[in-house]
């Protein structure tokens, strides 16, 4: 805030004395409107608004310090400067118990002026960058109030429909008892539609639940090989349809984790589908497993040779909804080269490893590839009954 944009009002009954106030301020950048005493100051701002008041403390009609009252009980945005003789300091010291910002005392020197209006100006700034920053949070919770709304509409009211839709075709694929290849493609072009739904649908309900479902899910002791074995099982096939050179590796046959077992199989698959995505044909993606005994962590490297992340989207990408393609040419798969979603699927993986006390990194170099890793601790020294 500049002096020539701040509202101050001068509130001294001495007319010499006020005449050379008004001088100072000019002086120092500030226009100032002036008042005769307290009772007309309340008045004036109670017809417009004002900044900063500086107010003589000895006064007739109101003293300062009454009007200093009046004024922080009804305008406590106002910042109140008083002036004081050597003789009053006491009541400077009240003053400033009372509300005051600060004291000039008498006979005001332009510079103590000029330090303790800046310091003042400084003051009100923070004050309205705080309230700027408190109505932007009010509206960014307000928004996410609205976001978590329509996801939880939007899944209650499409789920329904789509296992309505889901069980007509499941029996109409029953009845049809010869298939020409072209009804056969159809119905195909149907099936995986109708799952992407449903699995679109599952993805926005396992977002908006995270917080609380991992938060509260049930820790169990497993071995980190086989949730990657598994996972690995699932996606091979669909790196071989893309022509994607695919390999799972570990530095241990056991490597022991305390966790949610389903969890982690999904924040796996969610990282090896954002590979698929983003690697093209004829690409490397690599899932490489690494205990280390010294720091009892375990870590959950993927690497891929893909179109890489932008340096400066790198601190979005775990936001909810974010997608570091172009929307305007959005594809919605999970398998296809560049396939959109609805950004969610990190989002879920840094949610599911919070619950699991790990944490989650990216290195990442645009058109070289990615490599996420999952940091996960290892199980606590194990009881013998939980020794195979």
């Amino acid at each position: 805030m500049e002096p020539a944009e701040v509202k101050l009002l001068i509130i001294e009954d001495e007319p010499i004395v006020r005449e050379s106030y008004i001088d100072m301020f000019a002086v120092l950048g500030y226009t100032a409107d002036v008042a005769v005493n307290g009772k007309d100051g309340l008045q004036k701002l109670s017809q417009k608004e004002y900044d900063i008041v500086i107010t003589d403390l000895n006064m007739p009609v109101m003293d300062g310090q009454e009007t200093l009252m009046r004024i922080k009980k009804k305008y406590p945005q106002v910042q109140v400067i008083v002036i004081t003789g050597f003789a009053t300091i006491e009541n400077a010291i009240n003053a400033m118990k009372n509300g005051a910002f600060d004291y000039v005392t008498k006979p005001v020197s332009l510079e103590h002026v000029r330090i303790v209006l800046n310091r003042c100006l400084q003051h009100i700034s923070a004050f309205h960058e705080n309230e700027q920053l408190k109505n932007l949070n009010t509206e960014l919770q307000q928004v996410n109030d609205l976001k978590d709304k329509f996801i939880t509409i939007t899944n209650h009211e499409l789920r329904t429909p789509l296992a309505v839709l889901k069980g007509y075709f499941e029996l109409l694929d029953l009845s049809i008892e010869e298939k020409t290849s072209e009804v056969k493609e159809y119905l195909g072009i149907i099936s995986s539609t109708l799952y992407e739904m449903i699995e679109l649908i599952e993805r926005m309900h396992n977002l908006s639940d995270a917080e609380n479902a991992f938060a509260h899910s049930e820790m169990e002791l497993f071995n980190l090989n086989d949730a990657v074995m598994a996972v690995s099982n699932e996606m091979k096939i669909l790196y071989k349809k893309r022509d994607i050179e695919y390999g799972a590796f570990a530095n241990d046959r056991q490597i022991m984790i305390r966790a949610d077992k389903n969890a982690i199989h999904r924040a796996i698959r969610e990282l090896l589908q954002n590979a698929l995505k983003f690697t093209n044909q004829g690409g490397k993606v690599s899932l490489r497993v690494k205990k280390e005994a010294a720091d009892q962590k375990v870590y959950i490297s993927i690497t891929d040779s893909g179109i890489g992340i932008p340096a400066n989207k790198l601190r979005y990408i775990f936001e909810p909804f974010y997608e570091v393609q172009d929307v305007m040419h959005h594809s919605s798969s999970q398998t296809d080269f560049m396939g959109g979603g609805i950004g969610v699927g990190l989002s879920l993986v840094r949610e599911i490893v919070k619950a699991c006390n790990g944490d989650i990194d990216v290195q990442s170099t645009e058109g070289k590839g990615s490599v996420f890793t999952l940091v996960l601790p290892l199980a606590d020294k194990l009881e013998p009954s939980e020794i195979e």
